[in-house]
């Protein structure tokens, strides 16, 4: 079996006609105060658009090929969106999937999917928080210009060892944690395995896919008022298909590993300090073999970073506090490097290597006086990219004003820059990413102002809205990427500017939780003096989640589940023409601007959990139905024997998870 009809199996593609944060001594923020009920609800929303998630709502949520995903909850989030169905990226407010900074335990994450993009790498099992911040971005963090998403892992248990076996539809995952030293420190560890590799691999089966992720976590005090923990994590997919003569291996995978440690020297002052690594890897292998000719091919593509960021919480007086630090960073890019060995004779090709290198210093003033609160702080970073050098100063404020319990309003104005550019090519119909430092000494810049204010009403209701304007200069735009790697120009520089506004409701009673949002984008990019929607351009965004508890007594709990998604068809960039790549299929041509967009999308999942405590821990049954209306949602459009054909990766999917947990 050939690899297209492989990818075809592991995207489930159908044909469809196209048609239009938080260690107890770790630096802290002042949040907006939360009214307990007898339920959280999903959404913290502070103020100037950060929106933290409620992880314990994972349990509840609708399985996505059996797994619980933090990035689709993410996804329904106002602002936000995935750009194309299935895919685990975000795309905030108007921008791209590399806008958005993914900082796992402070660590950057490059690709941060599973499944060649259906899945994210984050298991639900370690997931200690979620926070998106879409507006004002704390100055300790730049380097892109949309959003700062930030995953952080939980501590094992300090008091009691416990442990968790999840069987889903395509994975089996077991986790364990519990104390290294009763009361002083904590170990966590968790793995996942798509298992259907497994029985491909046992009944001899030319097509192997799969892919598997290990997490773990130690922390312990050294001192009382000194906790030091060490972070791993170590990823992989890979997908191949094999006859007589060839094989083709294709694959890619994250490794990092961080240490940090978080100090309270007084009741005033805190501190921590991260050193960390991280490491992508694409790769593609090729092997043929007959009776005159035998050859073998490697192709990577690596991007390597290591750094360190020191960062200081100090309360002045009560009223004023300082946050400030500095951090620095070494980045390595690869982008393709071909070892080739053809009866014998070896052969090695690659593009240039890259290297960035970078040092910012952050400050921060946070106040309060009455019912105001502010923050205003600087960002200065110096980057240097093989010789050329460049620098960015980032003021950033927002101030707020609270008139009772959950009423507040607030502006802020955030002004970012990014010194990389990720765009990806196609390699045996599979696209690969690239990620390459700025050029020409240019960095991409994007400054944002925001307004908004939110309003409880009675005990169940509360009401958010914002809205923000955004403009960004030096956007590259790729239109011959062998030109644009080897240094002889293939792009040309643009603007862009975005506008929106965002509407959000929850509702929250001891049973029912429901959060609906509206979102309205628009979107353009203006190059050449061409002026064009963006790739991601969404007008109109509607998604809604509610969760009701069917059945609520001590010891058990039935829960059902919606999820609704519905949003305007993004702009695609579509020609009468085709060609084949190497393996035959189809490749449409590339149009400069869009030309059209895709239909609408819609999906509606379901979900139904079933928990119930035993006498050494809890049993969890959940059923779910992605896509319950069979709604073709396109990804991809190709012209295909005088027609369009369209890959649809997200059909109707029912899936099911069973978890034991042991221990209290």
């Amino acid at each position: 079996m050939k690899l297209p009809a492989l990818l075809l199996t592991l995207a489930l593609a159908l044909p469809a006609h196209a048609q239009q944060p938080a260690d107890p001594v770790a630096r802290t923020q002042d949040i907006d105060s939360v009214v307990v009920t007898a339920r959280k609800p999903l959404l913290v929303y502070k103020q100037t658009g950060n929106v933290a998630v409620d992880v314990e709502h994972l349990k509840f949520a609708p399985l996505f090929m059996g797994e619980k995903d933090i990035f689709k909850f993410l996804q329904l989030l106002p602002g936000i969106t995935s750009g194309k169905d299935g895919m685990s990226g975000l795309v905030v407010r108007g921008g791209s999937n590399d806008q958005t900074q993914i900082l796992y335990d402070d660590v950057p994450i490059y690709n941060q999917t599973h499944a060649f993009g259906l899945l994210s790498i984050f298991s639900g099992e370690t997931v200690q928080s979620a926070e998106v911040f879409k507006g004002y971005i704390p100055p300790a963090y730049g380097s892109r210009l949309s959003a700062l998403t930030q995953i952080r892992t939980r501590d094992g248990d300090r008091e009691e060892h416990r442990q968790s076996l999840t069987v889903g539809t395509l994975s089996l995952a077991g986790t364990a944690d519990g104390p290294l030293v009763r009361g002083k420190g904590s170990y966590l560890v968790s793995a996942r395995y798509f298992f259907p590799e497994a029985f491909l691999a046992a009944i001899g089966n030319d097509i192997r896919f799969g892919f598997y992720d290990v997490t773990g976590k130690l922390s312990y005090d050294i001192h009382r008022d000194h906790t030091l923990s060490l972070g791993l994590y170590s990823g992989d997919d890979h997908v191949s298909n094999s006859d007589t003569d060839a094989s083709n291996r294709l694959g890619y995978g994250n490794s990092t590993a961080s240490l940090r440690l978080a100090s309270r020297w007084s009741d005033r002052l805190r501190s921590t300090a991260v050193v960390y690594y991280t490491y992508l890897q694409n790769r593609l292998v090729a092997d043929y073999r007959d009776k005159e000719e035998h050859s073998h091919g490697k192709t990577t593509f690596t991007t390597h970073e290591a750094g360190a960021r020191l960062t200081f919480d100090h309360r002045l007086s009560d009223r004023w506090t300082l946050d400030y630090g500095a951090n620095v960073s070494w980045q390595n890019f690869l982008p393709m490097r071909t070892v080739a060995k053809v009866n014998g004779v070896q052969t090695r090709r690659s593009y240039p290597s890259q290297e960035l290198l970078t040092g910012a210093l952050h400050l921060n003033n946070r106040l309060q006086w009455g019912a105001w609160r502010a923050d205003i702080g600087v960002r200065g970073a110096l980057y240097d990219a093989g010789g050329r050098t460049a620098w960015a100063v980032e003021p950033r404020g927002q101030i707020a004003y609270d008139f009772g319990r959950d009423n507040s309003v607030w502006l802020s104005a955030t002004m970012n820059s990014q010194p990389l550019v990720q765009f990806n090519r196609y390699y045996y119909s599979m696209p690969i990413d690239f990620w390459t430092p700025f050029r020409d000494g240019r960095l991409q810049h994007a400054w944002q102002v925001s307004l908004g204010g939110r309003a409880r009403i009675g005990k169940s209701l509360t009401l958010s809205a914002e809205g923000y304007v955004k403009r960004m200069r030096n956007l590259p735009m790729i239109y011959d990427s062998d030109d644009f790697l080897l240094g002889h120009g293939g792009f040309v520089y643009g603007t862009g500017r975005v506008a929106g506004a965002e509407a959000m409701v929850q509702w929250q009673t001891e049973r029912l939780s429901l959060t609906a949002s509206y979102t309205y984008t628009h979107s353009q990019r203006r190059s050449e003096g061409v002026s064009y929607p963006f790739d991601y351009d969404i007008p109109h965004n509607l998604s809604a989640f509610a969760s009701y508890h069917v059945l609520d007594r001590p010891g058990r709990r039935h829960t059902l589940s919606l999820n609704v998604a519905w949003h305007t068809g993004i702009p695609i960039r579509l020609t009468d023409g085709a060609y084949p790549d190497i393996t035959g299929d189809p490749i449409a041509g590339i149009t400069t601007y869009p030309t059209t967009r895709m239909r609408n999308y819609f999906r509606a999942d379901i979900s139904y959990n079933m928990e119930r405590r035993k006498r050494n821990g809890v049993r969890n049954w959940q059923f779910s139905i992605i896509n319950t209306t069979w709604h073709d949602n396109p990804v991809n459009i190709y012209p295909y024997r005088g027609r369009y054909k369209a890959t649809v990766l997200v059909p109707i999917m029912p899936s099911v998870s069973y978890t034991r947990t042991f221990g209290k």
